[in-house]
């Protein structure tokens, strides 16, 4: 858009090589248009040699040729804005619509990311859990085995415990199949200084999930009105808006006439032919009105009609906003509701688990009952970490729903 702003150099050449008169003309102007009032500079030498009908002397120039300076300024159309001056407006507000664009890939990216670790987290609280029910189940089958040749026990008990080793063997598989895709997903927004994608390794594993969280209100009414305010769709909206109206302001003032006034001053270089040197002053006064306006009137409907579609667009998204944030309202009280209930029903299922367990020793229960409280066990663990999971999930979902730094 600067680039109508450049310097123009012109030349126009001409020559008489036949007929009544002939002669040379030479025609050089360099022009410079300006953000003052659409004005326009311009500078020149032009020459003109040989015979001319008289109606025509004025081309006859000094031996050196003629100087001349001027301007063109514009009094009504393309005074307060012509095409130059709103090409370069609405490139401007294009570079602030690109870092808005810019910032809302920017916020889906890190919110994916955020998911994505959190579900690798969760993966890793999975295995764990999985790997500790077998370990359980292996620790307890020397001893059963033992119980059975003492008579203690029936032998299908060893059966049943072999049974589960096998089961929680094909957990601990699915578990770390889960880990290992969760990773793959993971090293998409993990890269290295080269952008590569890394892998975490399981060391790299936290033990669980934190156990600070962010200090999130749950005012509806607030969080929708910072969010309107920082959204950068909303934003970009407001900017084309902007841009629109540039449009619209141009076509409206090229359905004015136009009246340009302009001033040149000429002077002869050298002396010609029977005639002295010339100082020369010229003012004009130059007025096109269009009759029809077909092509200004047609671009202006257009304009409106974009300017009133953007106002339905930026109307939607502010509806969608607004729910996307109660959305994500609701999303983050269930998950901390699903935490407190998720860790009172872990702690109930691990008492039962004891207790179970210590009825099998006393011969009141079956491995079977005891099996199932153990896998009641691992359930409500894994059922607390995904709590846990939904919550910083629902968080990473605040951060870019209000469009605030992560």
């Amino acid at each position: 858009a600067q680039g109508g702003f450049d310097t123009l150099l012109k030349s126009q050449n001409r020559w008489s090589v036949t007929g009544l008169y002939e002669n040379n003309n030479y025609d050089v102007v360099i022009e410079q248009p300006t953000n003052l009032w659409g004005t326009t500079f311009f500078g020149g030498w032009r020459k003109g040699s040989g015979d001319y009908p008289i109606y025509d002397g004025k081309s006859l120039t000094a031996d050196d040729g003629e100087a001349r300076v001027g301007l063109n300024m514009p009094l009504w159309r393309n005074r307060e804005i012509d095409r130059r001056r709103a090409s370069l407006q609405q490139a401007e507000l294009g570079q602030l619509i690109a870092n808005h664009e810019f910032d809302q890939t920017l916020l889906e990216v890190r919110r994916q990311a955020s998911h994505r670790y959190w579900d690798w987290v969760l993966a890793g609280v999975r295995l764990r859990i999985s790997e500790r029910l077998l370990q359980v189940a292996e620790q307890r089958n020397q001893g059963i085995l033992q119980r059975v040749s003492a008579g203690d026990i029936p032998e299908f008990e060893a059966l049943d415990n072999q049974r589960a080793i096998i089961e929680r063997r094909e957990r601990r598989v699915l578990a770390q199949r889960l880990l290992e895709q969760s990773a793959i997903q993971l090293s998409l927004y993990w890269r290295d200084a080269e952008g590569k994608p890394q892998l975490p390794s399981l060391e790299q594993l936290p033990t669980g999930f934190p156990t600070q969280h962010a200090k999130i209100g749950l005012n509806i009414d607030d969080a929708i009105s910072t969010a309107r305010l920082q959204r950068p769709e909303l934003k970009r909206l407001a900017l084309q808006s902007q841009q629109t109206e540039t449009e619209l302001a141009f076509q409206e003032n090229q359905r004015n006439p136009a009246l340009d006034f302009q001033v040149m001053g000429a002077k002869d270089i050298g002396y010609g032919k029977d005639k002295l040197n010339r100082n020369e002053l010229y003012l004009g006064l130059n007025v096109e009105i269009p009759l029809q306006q077909r092509v200004a009137g047609g671009r202006a409907q257009v304009a409106s009609a974009n300017l009133q579609r953007l106002k339905w667009e930026r109307n939607a998204i502010e509806d969608r906003v607004t729910a996307e944030v109660k959305d994500v309202l609701s999303a983050l009280n269930a998950a901390r509701q699903r935490i407190t209930l998720s860790q009172q029903q872990q702690q109930a299922a691990q008492q039962l688990e004891e207790g179970e367990k210590t009825r099998f020793e006393l011969g009141d229960t079956t491995l079977l009952f005891v099996n199932l409280r153990e896998i009641a066990t691992g359930d409500a663990m894994l059922q607390a970490a995904d709590a846990n999971s939904s919550l910083f999930k629902a968080e990473a979902d605040y951060q870019a729903t209000l469009a605030t730094p992560l």
